[in-house]
């Protein structure tokens, strides 16, 4: 089972921190959490720009990595600024 850790943004439409699920890759998961907070589809849609960190690193191509059971894994936005 994954940690799924939410950010402050996420968490509205979550309304918790975290979530444990049992994926077997990215892929798996973002359709979890589509099919468990559908408000949350919209940043998840965005997943090609949003980058995912497991277990504290960035993974450039996130879609097909495999989760194991301890797995920590974020979806971060990326930062706007000029």
């Amino acid at each position: 089972m994954a940690i799924v850790h939410f950010s402050t943004d996420q968490r509205q439409h979550t309304g918790v921190a975290e979530v444990t699920l049992n994926a077997v890759n990215v892929r798996d998961l973002v359709r979890q959490l589509s099919e468990r907070y559908p408000s949350l589809n919209a940043h998840l849609v965005e997943t090609s720009s949003t980058a995912v960190a497991i277990d504290g690193e960035i993974i450039p191509d996130p879609m097909l990595e495999e989760l194991t059971a301890t797995s920590e894994v974020h979806l971060v936005r990326p930062l706007a600024g000029g």
